[in-house]
């Protein structure tokens, strides 16, 4: 129990970190009802530009910014390929991930340490030990304090419309293919700036981080829904309670490679709870 008190800190930087990537499949599953199966190259491509960006001497903050860009420009690309060549959600999401695994490789190849080069962890201190921790927490909390203020304009209620009522944005006179593609370059420019924040972090870039990526989201959503059905906070909770299952794994000295395994049970048993509860609740 010691021992996992002491690994806290370090599960709920992760947590703060990887809950834009929950975020980004509430924004997309939730909001526009779509199954983005690109998060996971926007993740990547973040990652790669922040690293490669570092390495070269980019100031740290622009580093997000150019993250941020890549992960629009992936989630439009995904909107233009199923709005406009009909592609199947799934299918456009595949292809999509393709393409960034690809070009994520081309900018940083498969691992890229920053050998010592500043990050915004580095640059800033605000209190030792813990400056990870809370800086973590300011950049998450305004993103999606940002996010959460967009989602209540009147843009944000006609992009909500594409899961309850998309026909509404047909009889406004608006053009829902655009709407959607907007979404989507917003679901995958919070990714990607999850896929910055984490090399920042770990001082490194992998190719294989994104990997799993959009299960990590996913289960995070799940639990962050069995509390709340909102947008907001939640997300950070449960992301944070999905870092501190995995956690517990490994304190329980369970073999790291069943990680996965253990996510994808844990999904398995949430959904079937939820799906008991809606019974029950008939």
């Amino acid at each position: 129990m010691i021992e996992l008190i002491a690994l806290l800190p370090g599960v709920l930087e992760r947590g703060l970190i990887f809950s834009l990537v929950v975020a980004s499949v509430y924004l997309s599953s939730k909001r526009i009802r779509f199954d983005n199966l690109a998060i996971e190259g926007a993740f990547g491509l973040g990652g790669a530009i922040t690293a490669f960006a570092l390495i070269k001497g980019m100031n740290p903050w622009i580093t997000l910014l150019c993250a941020a860009t890549m992960g629009i420009i992936s989630g439009m690309i995904t909107g233009l390929l199923a709005t406009k060549l009909k592609l199947n959600n799934l299918i456009t999401g595949i292809v999509v991930t393709s393409a960034a695994f690809s070009i994520s490789l081309k900018i940083a190849g498969s691992n890229m340490t920053l050998a010592g080069k500043p990050t915004i962890f580095s640059a800033l201190t605000i209190i030792e030990p813990y400056n990870a921790l809370l800086l973590s927490g300011i950049i998450t909390g305004v993103i999606l304090g940002v996010l959460s203020w967009f989602l209540k304009t009147e843009i944000g209620f006609l992009l909500s419309t594409l899961s309850d009522n998309p026909q509404m944005l047909t009889n406004l006179g608006k053009n829902k293919d655009w709407y959607m593609i907007g979404g989507l370059a917003l679901s995958n420019s919070l990714a990607a700036i999850g896929g910055a924040l984490f090399v920042h972090y770990a001082g490194y870039f992998s190719i294989w981080t994104s990997v799993g990526m959009l299960i990590i989201g996913l289960a995070g959503m799940i639990l962050a829904q069995s509390l709340s059905p909102h947008f907001g906070l939640v997300l950070i909770i449960g992301s944070c309670i999905y870092q501190c299952i995995i956690a517990l794994t490994l304190e329980l000295q369970l073999d790291p490679d069943l990680s996965k395994l253990i996510t994808a049970l844990l999904i398995v048993i949430l959904l079937t709870m939820k799906q008991q509860m809606k019974k029950i609740g008939k």
